[in-house]
Order: C-alpha cells, then structure tokens, then sequence
C-alpha cells in the first residue's frame, strides 16, 4: 500500500433534531463487583442506592475532567454503517478507516460541545430499564440535549472513497448512532442520531 492512497478529512457531527445523547461508563465499582465475583468472594449487603453518584459515575472523564464519549463510539458507529451497502465489508473498514478527534487528537475520549462549541455538561435522566431477562430497574445518567464533536478521520482512499465515506457517515447518523438507546439496538430510543455538519 502507497501512503498516496492515504487520504484525511475533518467533520463537524451534531445530534438531530431532539435526538438525545445518553452515555453511561462502564464503573470501577461495577467492574469490581465482576472481579469479586469471578474470585467467588463472599456477596456484602448492597448499599442504599445514591442516584446523584451513579449519574455522577455514568459520565466519561478524561485527565481534564471534559465529559467525553469514547472515540471507538464513533468508528464503530461508521463500521457498522457498511452492512447498508452493497460494495464495503465491515471487516475492510475496521482496517482502512481511523477516527480521532480533531480537537484533542490521541486521546481515547472525545470531548462533547454544545452547538457554541463550548464544552457540554451532562443532565441527570432517570430511566426504568429491563436488567437480565425480566428484572426491571432504574439508571441514573448524564444527558446532553445538545451536542457536537470535532472528528478528524483518515482514510484508505483505495478502499473507500471521500464520497464512500460521507455516505457512510451520513448513514451511521441516521440508522445507526451512538451509545445508550441509539436506533441500531433494541432499545432503539432514537438516542444518538447525528447529521454531518457541512
């Protein structure tokens, strides 16, 4: 492969129209529980339940204390746009596309900005979600009714195209989307829709 077919580009991605973005982190204190577990140590009686700190620890922090989604998030969300067209392969796709951030490149998180391009703050939601198969409960997590981010992408321009990959991009914000109840899930709330901003 000749670095000629190496090709880059920036895009502005913005949430539809009343499309929410929800994350929710994976805690230290739920990985904990896990590590317990599979060491088979004894079950403590769980604690009463405080929904600020879960809202609290459902955000993603990077060493600046921006609230972020994961970069993956996003390539993710394009790889798996692939399956709408006929001539791309996910696999191809891993392989031939990269997504950083534009504004904070090589961090593993992507700051969210509202729509000023100022760093967002997260909203406590509180929401009735089916745990294992027929337990119901409630999550605490942080919100954003308006957001934006700054992605640089690189690309195999022998394998996808620049008109290729807006396409696809455009599908992965329509069909597709990003962390908690986006569209391609089951849950599919219509949460983390996004429009690429020209």
């Amino acid at each position: 492969m000749h670095d000629s077919t190496i090709a880059t580009c920036e895009v502005l991605l913005r949430n539809r129209p009343g499309s929410l973005l929800v994350v929710h982190s994976f805690t230290e204190k739920a990985k904990q529980e896990i590590r317990d577990k599979q060491m088979k140590k004894a079950k403590e009686m769980k604690a009463a339940r405080n929904p600020y700190e879960e809202f609290l620890a459902a955000r993603y922090l990077d060493d600046h204390g921006r609230e972020c989604v994961p970069i993956t998030a996003i390539k993710k969300a394009i790889v798996t746009a692939a399956t709408a067209f006929e001539d791309l392969t996910k696999v191809g796709l891993r392989q031939s596309v990269f997504v950083d951030s534009a504004t904070y490149p090589g961090q593993p998180l992507l700051p969210i900005e509202d729509h000023d391009g100022q760093l967002a703050k997260g909203v406590m939601r509180e929401d009735a979600v089916t745990i294992g198969i027929n337990t119901r409960g409630l999550t605490y997590r942080p919100a954003y009714t308006q957001w934006q981010f700054r992605v640089y992408l690189e690309y195999n321009s022998g394998i996808v195209s620049e008109e290729q990959l807006y396409a696809l991009i455009d599908h992965a914000g329509w069909g597709v989307g990003i962390c908690e109840g986006r569209p391609e899930k089951s849950s599919a709330l219509g949460w983390g829709r996004f429009l690429r901003v020209p």
